[in-house]
């Protein structure tokens, strides 16, 4: 065995260590972030269980007992991200002598029949994986990725793989073997590629992908990169044609999810995209069923007790503002005191924005006769006066209509940085919230409503 790092070796004097059961050395001969990561799969994220710094001579190692039987990862980087990372199982008294090489790995001495299989396939899946995973190197598309994953597709369903004499490894194996083609696929759809695929460049692969099939257990919480998958497991049936791709609300997300621990999964996702604290005690009231694990929970409540900080954060003296309206008059955001004043800053090239105009306009039909001001502020540049004007015109815009004259006053009060952007003021000019709900969220209908009745 190759000798352990000094680091490592200080470790291996402590008691604790001395009872571990599994040994691992190893070369890193890549680069690196100057530690190798030792992980677990927990709830379908990478958990560091220890870290190593590689010697003059590449050399790491560890020294551990497993808290169960399972997958774990080894690897460098960011744990979110599955560059540079290789999985492998372990279970008591397990040996693993591995080199990482510039595109790979080889085992080296001793290893177990279950890691054995594990570099087999890890062989097998390794020019998908190039095209998938490995997006900024490989500068894959759907066009050379979608016929790789066919043939290897084809080639896994065609072969019988040999036991390693492990019933609880030869089951997850095979699980793990499906879910790693789909974690390619779903890394090919969800990274920035050249080119994206229609409808009609589906291949039978990807058409024959069943959520409920790999939903209806909790497979996807031991798999390294599960939650990670969970996004784009969620967008399949409305890519193959049962919904709306634009539709990302939490009904639409959990469509096809089988399992309720993982509704749960969904429910906390939502849960962290929130901006308020009425928002999280909406969503907890609906879904809150399905947060069933301890972990789950404790997630939560974290979540709930940042938005209840936010809450009670708000309440500071806005700073004002004033620009010309569509006729030329200025206007304060001051100017309207003893009104709830939602603040919408947009402007005319802004996809997002347009697309929020719609929910704008029925929420504002929806509070007509409360005490809420609509009041809309253009960051478009000078020379695109006329096509706001005439935008306000054509789209029949209500509320009030501020000119901006590009990234300014506005921008540098509240950090605004990209559009666009909700802001809520109370009815003494008080700051609510200066990163708002989008219209398109209920949150936001709830927020005001909660103020107008204060």
């Amino acid at each position: 065995m190759k000798k352990l790092h000094l680091g490592l070796m200080a470790l291996l004097c402590l008691p604790v260590f001395l009872k571990a059961q599994v040994t691992i050395s190893g070369e890193w001969m890549r680069r690196h972030d100057g530690n190798v990561h030792l992980y677990r799969v927990e709830h379908g994220r990478l958990e560091e269980v220890a870290a190593s710094k590689p010697g003059a001579d590449s050399s790491f190692g560890f020294y551990f007992r497993p808290e169960r039987e399972g997958f774990y990862v080894i690897g460098t980087g960011n744990s979110q991200s599955p560059i540079d990372k290789y999985s492998f199982y372990f279970k008591q008294k397990d040996q693993l002598n591995v080199k990482i090489t510039d595109t790979s790995y080889v085992l080296t001495g001793k290893n177990s029949p279950e890691n054995q299989a594990v570099a087999k396939w890890h062989n097998t899946i390794l020019p998908l994986e190039r095209k998938g995973v490995y997006f900024n190197l490989s500068r894959s598309t759907y066009v050379d990725f979608f016929p790789l994953l066919e043939t290897l597709h084809k080639q896994v369903q065609e072969t019988k793989f040999a036991s390693a004499g492990n019933k609880q490894f030869d089951s997850e194996f095979a699980k793990f073997r499906e879910l790693d083609i789909l974690h390619c696929t779903a890394e090919l759809l969800s990274t920035p590629r050249s080119a994206h695929p229609s409808a009609n460049d589906y291949t039978p692969y990807f058409k024959s992908i069943d959520v409920p099939y790999f939903t209806k257990d909790t497979r996807l919480l031991r798999y390294p990169y599960g939650m990670r998958m969970m996004r784009m497991v969620q967008m399949m049936p409305a890519r193959l044609g049962n919904g709306d791709v634009k539709d990302y609300s939490i009904e639409a997300r959990m469509k096809g999810i089988e399992n309720d621990t993982l509704k749960g999964e969904v429910v906390l996702q939502q849960a962290a995209s929130l901006k308020t604290y009425l928002g999280y005690i909406d969503l907890d009231k609906q879904y809150g069923k399905y947060l069933l694990t301890s972990d789950q929970v404790n997630r939560a409540g974290s979540i709930k007790t940042e938005l209840a900080k936010k809450a009670t954060a708000a309440g500071g003296q806005a700073v004002n503002f004033t620009y010309p309206d569509k006729n030329g008059k200025q206007t304060s955001l001051s100017d309207f005191k003893g009104k709830v004043v939602l603040v919408d800053v947009w402007a005319t090239w802004c996809g997002p924005c347009k697309g929020e105009i719609p929910h704008l306009k029925k929420l504002e039909e929806e509070m007509h006769g409360q005490d809420v001001l609509f009041l809309s502020v253009s960051v478009d540049e000078q020379k695109d006066h006329q096509k706001w004007k005439d935008f306000i015109a054509s789209e029949k815009l209500g509320g009030v209509q501020l000119f901006a004259s590009g990234w300014s006053d506005i921008a540098k009060f509240y950090n605004i940085k990209g559009i666009p952007r909700f802001m809520v003021f109370d009815k003494n000019g008080n700051i609510v919230s200066t990163d708002a709900p989008r219209p398109s969220n209920k949150e936001l209908k709830l927020l005001l409503e909660s103020e107008v009745k204060k």
